[in-house]
């Protein structure tokens, strides 16, 4: 499977939301552990809106 530099780039988004959504949870930090939740939901929206559109071309 080849990625595109659109998918690859909503990949490492997805991985830095859930990598926040993490330290959020293991580490009292305001914003993160405030939305660590939400954080999370994000990672994977992101990942799963890559994963719809990573045949089509811009």
């Amino acid at each position: 499977m080849k990625l595109s530099a659109f998918t690859l780039l909503l990949f490492f988004v997805s991985v830095a939301l859930a990598i926040a959504s993490l330290v959020g949870r293991f580490q009292e930090v305001q914003y993160l552990t405030e939305y660590q939740y939400w954080l999370m939901t994000g990672a994977f929206g992101v990942l799963a809106f890559g994963l719809i559109f990573k045949g089509q071309s811009h």
